[in-house]
């Protein structure tokens, strides 16, 4: 054994790509397919986006980044609803996301994003939280203006 730090990254890239074809192996679920959705400023550089991951019904949104500069704006919410509909668009019945307490403020909740764990303290003593959301319910509240 050998720690490399920092690794190549073609080798963590390998490392992920490996567990994704034993997991596809394992449950018999299609290939998983990936996506990403962009907000490019005026000379095309990265300002927004968020990335996700397709595979056996489910979505896993895998990054969501908006630059300092432009939080505050709706952009992160704009980016997570078009990342729900691409999910939906690809047969999708929920989406997981994993991230840092100290980073999204609440605002997975106030998504209609429920906590499925959390580690208090584990990040520099944050907590680290899991959330899930189920499409189907979203797509029916959202249709009849928020109301069940």
């Amino acid at each position: 054994m050998v720690v490399e730090d920092p690794p190549d990254p073609a080798d963590l890239a390998l490392l992920e790509e490996r567990v994704a074809a034993a997991a596809v192996a394992a449950t018999g679920a299609a290939d998983e397919q990936e996506f990403g959705i962009f907000v490019r400023g005026p000379a095309g550089e990265l300002t927004a986006g968020i990335s996700g991951i397709v595979a056996g019904g489910g979505c896993e949104l895998t990054a969501l980044w908006v630059e300092e500069a432009d939080r505050g704006r709706g952009i992160a919410r704009a980016l997570l609803a078009a990342a729900e509909a691409e999910a939906r668009r690809r047969g999708c019945a929920h989406v997981t996301f994993h991230t840092y307490d100290v980073l999204t403020h609440r605002l997975f909740e106030r998504l209609g994003y429920r906590t499925a764990g959390v580690i208090d303290g584990a990040f520099a003593g944050t907590a680290v939280r899991w959330y899930h959301k189920e499409l189907s319910t979203d797509h029916n509240t959202r249709s009849t203006g928020g109301r069940p």
